[in-house]
């Protein structure tokens, strides 16, 4: 069932170009006003006297209530849908959940630029993707970050595709919610410069962890193998290193470029995030495989 929800999804988030109604991010909003609202989350500390025990309690709050849809959606699946109508339901949340039509979109801006030769406006674009939640330290531009177009790219495609794929196959829907709760949530904190960033920070590197060096497996399977290798062996096992410079740094090294594009490198900025694009894809393709091989052995449903 997860294969079939797997490759129906992806066929139609290819063919469909996505509303707002069907992307996580208006629902992950709501969810959020929702919670201040009603108060359930401190968002600030009152005084001095108190402020490091609310600001765990807060903390533990936001773990929990982040948690709390996945939980519902799984008690939901498991007490009052049968097989049929948890598949329909697991489809349906999974096209919500996957992919990013923004992302989408500032990619193709990007394209269009660099082919103009318009640096400027491929400097704009880069920043417009977002840098915020994807460091410890950051001002939300990719050029304090010393990263390229290319690399800030294939940590979106993971976080959006990959990451999401993963937690789909380990979770279900509820796996794919949480997790992508969890990251709009980081972000949009993140972004207001919010005092709980810092504990969705350390959310997001624990739900990270291994999608990510799976995710980069892949893409050494995928690309450059003898020179990605000894970069993943490095990072499997560190607890140091944010999931952004792993798979940053192990996707540089597995990229493959043909003679065409080596030459063309220095000359069109379009080069190498076409070429990541592509190394993600063929990792998209590489998970489905193992998806399917592990269907077929029995291991998923």
């Amino acid at each position: 069932m997860m294969l079939m929800s797997l490759l129906l999804v992806l066929s139609l988030e290819r063919l469909i170009t996505k509303t707002p109604n069907w992307h996580i991010e208006k629902y992950a909003a709501q969810y959020r006003a929702f919670l201040q609202n009603k108060g359930l989350i401190k968002f600030q500390e009152t005084d001095e006297e108190g402020k490091d025990k609310d600001k765990k309690e807060s903390s533990t709050a936001l773990y929990f209530y982040l948690l709390l849809p996945a939980l519902v959606l799984g008690a939901i699946e498991y007490w009052l849908l049968g097989a049929f109508l948890t598949f329909i339901e697991q489809s349906l949340v999974l096209f919500i959940c996957i992919g990013c039509p923004v992302l989408r979109s500032i990619y193709k801006n990007f394209l269009n630029a660099a082919d103009r030769g318009d640096l400027q406006a491929c400097s704009m674009y880069t920043d417009q993707l977002g840098h915020c939640a994807s460091q410890t330290e950051s001002d939300g531009s990719a050029g304090t970050e010393g990263k390229s177009f290319g690399q800030h790219l294939t940590w979106l495609n993971y976080q959006h595709y990959a990451a999401v794929m993963l937690w789909f196959i380990a979770f279900g829907a509820p796996g794919a919610l949480f997790y992508c709760l969890s990251r709009s949530t980081t972000e949009a904190l993140c972004d207001a410069n919010h005092p709980l960033k810092v504990a969705a920070g350390r959310l997001m590197f624990a739900l990270d962890y291994i999608p990510v060096r799976v995710t980069a497996f892949g893409m050494l399977m995928m690309g450059h193998f003898s020179r990605a290798l000894p970069e993943w062996l490095k990072h499997a096992l560190q607890f140091d290193v944010p999931a952004y410079d792993v798979l940053t740094q192990i996707s540089s090294k597995a990229e493959v470029l043909t003679p065409d594009e080596q030459q063309l490198q220095a000359e069109n900025a379009a080069v190498e995030p076409q070429v990541l694009v592509k190394l993600a894809k063929r990792n998209v393709i590489f998970l489905l495989v193992i998806t399917a091989a592990l269907t077929l052995v029995g291991s998923l449903a």
